[in-house]
């Protein structure tokens, strides 16, 4: 799933560009990279691989091609194309072939334009803006994959509170009441809906938040521990270490890579 990629470099790219109708090679055998596909809205096409698995894809289709699988590919219908990029990471990656259908298809298919664009023109610059492509696709399908897992409805309800955590759930004043606010509701309707969704409540979401930025700094050296406790909203730093102790186990102070 694209979650298998965050966190995960790209470090080349190998080919970025639309293939045409009818165009492209229908049997591949040892795929040499991994590869990222769009359907043109009309077209479906079964995937069928040696180990007896097959990829059903369809229009506005974005999915996932193994490095080292064996396919061959059978058209169905359709007279458009697909995009594709083929990539390497810096890592082995083992992921079965996946899809996700894009509620949103024109945002991907923007993504693989530009890869296409930058790919082509083959300068440092260029290569740069290519693999930022891939790295928005991969955003783009976790994004669509994670909404598959909660009712439409429910998300949408509370969309502009999730809007205002991912940008100040590190600022102090970030209050539950705003949050429901934002979202025209009860601050008791509005936990229950969060809960719901998320498994906890809204505060223990965003502290969960702030911890791991708060590791991510600790571990970059760049900063004391009360500067730290600062920039992931506490006031005070024995405050910040008490949290922090509690969910991982460690001091601030201890934690891995901390200079």
């Amino acid at each position: 799933m694209f979650s298998d990629f965050l966190g995960r470099a790209v470090t080349h790219i190998y080919f970025a560009s639309f293939v045409p109708p009818k165009m492209g090679k229908i049997v591949h055998t040892n795929r040499a990279y991994h590869g990222f596909v769009l359907n043109d809205p009309d077209v479906k096409r079964d995937y069928i691989f040696d180990d007896g698995k097959i990829l059903h894809t369809e229009g506005n289709t974005l999915f996932y091609l193994p490095k080292g699988s064996s396919y061959r590919v059978k058209r169905l219908e359709g007279e458009g194309g697909c995009y594709a990029i083929n990539f390497d990471m810096d890592q082995a990656l083992s992921v079965a072939p996946f899809m996700q259908a894009l509620r949103a298809p024109e945002n991907a298919r923007r993504f693989f334009k530009e890869a296409d664009h930058a790919w082509s023109a083959q300068s440092k610059r260029a290569t740069t803006i290519a693999l930022r492509s891939v790295y928005d696709i991969i955003l783009t399908g976790y994004d669509e994959e994670r909404r598959t897992y909660v009712p439409d409805s429910r998300a949408l309800q509370i969309a502009p509170a999730m809007a205002k955590i991912r940008a100040d759930f590190y600022r102090n004043e970030l209050r539950i009441s705003e949050l429901a606010a934002l979202c025209g509701m009860s601050e008791v309707y509005f936990r229950r809906i969060f809960s719901a969704l998320h498994g906890k409540s809204p505060k223990e979401y965003i502290i969960d938040m702030r911890i791991e930025r708060a590791k991510s700094l600790l571990a970059s050296g760049q900063f004391s521990v009360r500067e730290i406790a600062a920039l992931c909203g506490y006031f005070e730093e024995t405050h910040f270490s008490r949290e922090f102790k509690r969910r991982t186990g460690q001091r601030p102070s201890d934690y891995p890579n901390h200079l």
